[in-house]
């Protein structure tokens, strides 16, 4: 099943949940450690980002919900060190009710040069890099199969990388 269509046929609710260690923290200058701030709701950004781009491509997301897709923010930073490095790391899960029937973990970078200690240039590469994680979960064929209600062969969620780690 294709995620168009499964869009098309199961509304579904969304929400993103930040399970860094740090929430503020969003980047960091490489030459001296200096740990870059954000007093922004990351979250919450995240969640209306993730709800538009996946609006876009057709999914329900006004009407009464049939699953959850909760995406826990596990890594959202830049590292500046003569190029902006973003790197996003979603774990998403899908429930139906009470039980998770597919999770996956993706990751999305993005790079821009210069050295500027620009906060435009810290929002357009997380941006870009949240953007490519939400295009990933978009084309992946499984999240379609449990959000249409099939069952999904792959690993269980007790098999997965804890959060931080990469894997799924």
């Amino acid at each position: 099943m294709s995620v168009a269509r499964a869009f098309a046929a199961a509304p579904f609710a969304v929400g993103v949940r930040d399970v860094r260690p740090d929430p503020t923290a969003v980047g960091i200058f490489q030459d001296n450690g200096f740990v870059v701030r954000t007093s922004d709701n990351v979250a919450q950004y995240c969640s209306t980002r993730l709800g538009e781009m996946l609006a876009r491509a057709g999914a329900r997301l006004n009407e009464p919900p049939m699953a959850m897709l909760e995406a826990e923010l596990l890594e959202y930073n830049v590292a500046e060190s003569g190029a902006f490095n973003g790197l996003v790391r979603i774990r998403a899960v899908l429930r139906r009710g009470s039980e998770v029937t597919w999770t996956r973990i993706f990751e999305g970078t993005s790079q821009r040069r210069g050295r500027s200690h620009s906060p435009d240039n810290y929002n357009e590469v997380l941006s870009n890099a949240f953007a490519s994680v939400t295009e990933q979960l978009v084309r992946d064929d499984d999240f379609a199969r449990a959000l249409g209600g099939q069952p999904v062969v792959g690993p269980s969620p007790q098999q997965l990388p804890p959060p931080g780690r990469s894997g799924g």
